[in-house]
């Protein structure tokens, strides 16, 4: 007996979604015909229907290749045509992409960042003494504006340059002392400026209540 519905858990599974499952059926019809010019005139038919179903392929400069490509990859590499393009490799299709090292250099104080320790590391291989100088008191006064306004703690000078040489694996010898720091006197606590918002009862909706239970009376 013959089943009266299809599910699509029992269908092959889409090769693009995009295209939808009835253009992916049209793609496997033209590869089983047999003869090549009207198979390739069948595949030149796809292929204008790929734009309408994919029209914003057209702003790419290469956009017909793409289509090119994206037709045999949903024929599962069986489309045998004379396309003007040539077909992409199977091998290069499905592999996989590099894995992307993580990062293994550990982060001295995480509440800098990474970013901080990389051009601490940095600052120690600037050989111009001026050029090093402004570039250590613009690192000093990131840290410390960045520690009051999200910790709330205001770091001295002391601590500034401890926190420097330590970042930038004892490299940079600083004197405290010579620190110029740019403070910006705005920065403040995450939670400062929320203030507190209280209900005020409407005085004159408690009057004009007064008023009508006053004319009950």
């Amino acid at each position: 007996m013959q089943e009266l519905y299809q599910y699509n858990t029992q269908n092959d599974q889409l090769i693009i979604s995009e295209y939808g499952r009835s253009f992916q059926n049209m793609v496997k019809h033209v590869c089983t015909i047999n003869e090549p010019e009207k198979r390739l005139k069948m595949a030149e038919a796809l292929i204008s229907v790929m734009e309408i179903l994919n029209p914003s392929a057209k702003n790419q400069s290469d956009y017909k290749q793409k289509l090119w490509d994206h037709l045999y990859i949903i024929s599962d590499f069986k489309l045998n045509v004379e396309s003007p393009y040539p077909a992409p490799e199977k091998t290069k299709i499905h592999q996989k992409p590099e894995r992307i090292p993580y990062p293994s250099q550990p982060i001295k104080y995480r509440f800098y960042g990474r970013n901080l320790q990389l051009m601490a590391n940095k600052a120690a291989s600037i050989e111009s003494p001026e050029l090093k100088n402004e570039f250590v008191n613009l690192l000093a006064s990131f840290m410390t504006n960045s520690s009051k306004s999200w910790n709330n703690e205001n770091l001295n000078n002391q601590q500034l340059a401890e926190h420097l040489e330590t970042l930038s694996n004892r490299q940079l010898k600083i004197n405290p002392e010579e620190l110029e720091l740019t403070i910006d006197n705005n920065a403040s606590p995450m939670n400062q400026n929320k203030k507190k918002k209280f209900f005020k009862p409407n005085n004159k909706f408690k009057n004009n209540k007064f008023k009508n239970n006053n004319n009950r009376k």
